[in-house]
């Protein structure tokens, strides 16, 4: 039954099905890490300053390398936070 259900599915959704559940188990892995290390809300801060980053890049017309703006932006908040927090903890 589902060998059928697969068969009459295009290749596009199954590449999407083998995709999400790749990312659902990285995701799940690491999220138990960062909960038990107390970083959970770092990664709520990075998503906020990657949108924030996406929108600028839009804003000044970076077209298709939106990417190459706002990846180095979110990696330079990311290490900027984890400083931060190891600063606090001392």
């Amino acid at each position: 039954m589902i060998a059928s259900y697969f068969q009459n599915m295009p290749d596009i959704m199954i590449r999407a099905l083998v995709v999400g559940t790749l990312v659902s188990l990285c995701a799940s892995l690491l999220g138990v890490t960062l909960v038990l290390k107390r970083y959970s809300m770092i990664g709520d801060g990075l998503s906020h300053v990657g949108f924030g980053a996406l929108a600028i890049a839009t804003v000044l017309h970076v077209g298709n390398a939106s990417m190459a703006v706002s990846l180095p932006i979110v990696m330079a908040s990311a290490f900027i936070l984890m400083w931060l927090t190891e600063k606090r903890r001392m």
